[in-house]
């Protein structure tokens, strides 16, 4: 949907930009993450809004540990971090 609407595609997380930091290479490439874990909700269908478009480096803190972090609470750590230093 961003994509038909001449937004970029970047990271719900951090912000972070494919295509602006990779150019063509990285352009419109981003990786869905399921908001609520599908082992969790049992469901078979996925919905759009079920999905996060997030960055590598997200995706991977978000499962790094167990709890996993929301989107939202990545969100907080990564403007927390950046303020603080």
């Amino acid at each position: 949907d961003a994509r038909h609407r001449g937004m970029p595609i970047a990271c719900e997380a951090c912000g972070f930009d494919f295509g602006r930091a990779y150019g063509p290479r990285g352009q419109d490439y981003i990786e869905c993450h399921h908001r609520t874990p599908l082992h969790v909700t049992g469901e078979t269908n996925t919905r759009l809004s079920d999905l996060a478009l997030i960055c590598s480096n997200c995706h991977r803190m978000v499962h790094r540990a167990r709890p996993w972090l929301t989107i939202e609470a990545l969100q907080d750590l990564v403007v927390a971090q950046r303020s603080a230093g």
